[in-house]
């Protein structure tokens, strides 16, 4: 007899139900262990044993929290991204409304993510190297999961910036989004490769502070004037 599979809501109240003393911790291993582990190998090359041999769990453990790879994934993204876009849309609100200067609006959109809102410290890195990467997974479940979660955010933001920038054409506008985006998605990435490039002299610094230089930078950029 095959066995039934159970609905996402059915899971999520079976979870519930498991008492306090084990559920937050058996829960967040895995979360955590996700987080790590899809980090350094992206969405594909992550498998669901992989996770919960780091996480500590067998496999009937994780199946019965969360069912499927992408049902986990997309709960590790919302766990931190849940804080950071409540940032970005509330500052990308008050920048539209009061008209404020391009730094705000970039810094609305930029600052939140990279300084991690509403995660502890020790839990910052993780989450940056993971979201750098996810951000630029070319995978169908992976694009539809961070869709959901960001997209209406980034149309909104790039509205904002389309109409400050009447100076340049579409085309030009394009490429500009294009550069704008990779920075930003560099950003949240480990910095190992720069580092090498740079020499021995160099250390990285804090990246609680990128948000501010890269905002600079893509002020620069948005500002020129145009190609043709």
């Amino acid at each position: 007899m095959a066995t039934k599979k159970l609905s996402p809501t059915v899971r999520r109240k079976r979870a519930q139900d498991v008492g306090e003393s084990e559920r937050p911790n058996t829960q967040e291993l895995i979360l955590d262990a996700a987080e790590q582990l899809f980090a350094a190998q992206g969405y594909g090359g992550t498998s669901i044993r992989q996770i919960a041999e780091a996480a500590g769990v067998n496999l009937g453990m994780f199946h019965y929290y969360w069912g499927s790879k992408q049902v986990l994934c997309r709960a590790v993204l919302e766990r931190r991204l849940g804080p950071i876009m409540a940032e970005r849309m509330a500052r990308l609100s008050a920048a539209v409304e009061t008209n404020a200067p391009i730094e705000e609006l970039l810094l609305a959109a930029m600052e939140p993510s990279l300084r991690v809102t509403g995660a502890a410290p020790e839990q910052r890195d993780a989450f940056r190297s993971f979201y750098g990467r996810m951000l630029a997974d070319p995978s169908p479940e992976m694009r539809e999961a961070m869709g959901a979660i960001v997209d209406g955010f980034a149309q909104e933001f790039m509205k904002e910036l389309h109409r400050r920038c009447a100076h340049i054409d579409d085309k030009e506008f394009y490429w500009r989004m294009v550069f704008l985006f990779g920075a930003f998605f560099y950003a949240h990435n480990a910095h190992d490769r720069i580092l090498t490039l740079l020499g021995a002299e160099f250390t990285a610094p804090p990246i609680e502070d990128a948000a501010q230089y890269l905002v600079r930078f893509v002020v620069g950029g948005l500002q020129a004037k145009p190609l043709a």
